[in-house]
């Protein structure tokens, strides 16, 4: 089986950065622990779900 990578560019890591910053002063550290969680898991879920896409 074909292996995908997902690729995360540092543009992307500074904008989660940015907006777990963001989520901290509006809302509290644990609200953005759990966003900084929920990015963590929504990327490993793309690792595994890469190969169910076929190859084009």
């Amino acid at each position: 089986m074909h292996e995908y990578k997902v690729i995360l560019t540092w543009e992307a890591i500074y904008d989660v950065t940015d907006l777990t910053d963001y989520i901290e002063a509006d809302f509290g550290r644990e609200r953005a622990d759990r966003f900084q969680n929920d990015i963590k898991n929504e990327m490993t879920k793309l690792g595994y779900m890469g190969s169910m896409f076929p190859k084009t």
